[in-house]
C-alpha cells in the first residue's frame, strides 16, 4: 500500500507541474513589457498576426519579435473569416509572417475559428473555406493548430466534412477545471487551453488572455482507474 500511495503522490505532483503557462495578445493589449513577462513566469506567447484577407495587426512585428528575443515559445494567429477566399487568407498569413521573422519549421501558427464576423456563414462553408486555408497552409507550416470553443464548434462548423484532428487543438473555455472537447478532437485531447479572458500579468496594462500547455501526462492520465480503485476503493470512475 505505501508503493501504491507514493507512485500516486508522484503522478500528482507530475500533474500538477505539468503546464506552461502562456498568453495570448493582439493590438488591443497595447504596449507590453515583454521583459516583465518572462519574469512572471509566462513560457510561451501568441501573437495576432492577420485577418481574414488584407489585416494585419500592427503590434505583431514587434510582440512577436519581443516573444522570441525574451526566450519565450512564440507562435502567431490567423483569426478566420469565412466570408473570405481562401487563397487571399492564405496570402495574407504568408505575407505577414515572413515579414514577421516567423520560423516555419519550428514555430506554431494558430487558426482561429470562432463566432465574431462569421455568424452568418453556413456551417458546411465554415468547414470548406477553413479546409481549404488550412490545406493552403499546411505545404509551408509545420505546426498548425486550430482555435475553438467546443459549442461553437459542434454546432457552427460541419466538422464531419474533413478529418482535422490532423492539427492540434488549441480549446477555449472559461470558469471550469476541464474544458470540454470537441468530437474531432474527443480521441486525442487538447495540446494548449485558453482558460481566462481575465488574467493579470506584470508587463501588460489590463486584461489578458490566459493559456496554459499540457503535456501528455496532463491530457492523458498517468495512473490507471485500476490503481485509484485499489487506493480508494469507493471512488467509481467512468
Amino acid at each position: 500500500m505505501q508503493t501504491l500511495w507514493f507512485l500516486l503522490t508522484i503522478c500528482l505532483v507530475v500533474l500538477a507541474s505539468a503546464y506552461d503557462k502562456g498568453i495570448d495578445v493582439s493590438n488591443n493589449n497595447g504596449d507590453i513589457d515583454w521583459q516583465k513577462v518572462k519574469a512572471a513566469g509566462i513560457k510561451f506567447a501568441v501573437a495576432k498576426a492577420t485577418e481574414g484577407r488584407n489585416v494585419e495587426d500592427h503590434e505583431f512585428r514587434i510582440n512577436f519579435g519581443q516573444i522570441k528575443s525574451n526566450g519565450m515559445q512564440a507562435a502567431a494567429y490567423h483569426y478566420f473569416l469565412g466570408a473570405h477566399p481562401a487563397e487571399s487568407q492564405v496570402a495574407n498569413v504568408k505575407k505577414v509572417l515572413q515579414l514577421g521573422g516567423f520560423d516555419a519549421n519550428n514555430d506554431v501558427l494558430a487558426i482561429d475559428v470562432e463566432e465574431r464576423s462569421n455568424e452568418d456563414i453556413p456551417p458546411d462553408a465554415m468547414a470548406e473555406i477553413l479546409n481549404d486555408v488550412l490545406v493552403g497552409l499546411n505545404d509551408t507550416y509545420r505546426n498548425i493548430y486550430i482555435y475553438c470553443n467546443a459549442q461553437y464548434w459542434e454546432e457552427k462548423v460541419d466538422w464531419r466534412l474533413f478529418d482535422f484532428s490532423e492539427y492540434k487543438l488549441w480549446i477555449a473555455q472559461y470558469n471550469t477545471d476541464t474544458p470540454q472537447i470537441p468530437s474531432t478532437w474527443r480521441d486525442v485531447g487538447y495540446t494548449w487551453w485558453q482558460y481566462s479572458d481575465r488574467g493579470a500579468v506584470d508587463g501588460i496594462e489590463g486584461k489578458v488572455y490566459l493559456d496554459r500547455k499540457s503535456s501528455n501526462c496532463a491530457v492523458k492520465p498517468c495512473f490507471s482507474s485500476s490503481l485509484l480503485s485499489m487506493i480508494y476503493p469507493s471512488v467509481i470512475l467512468v
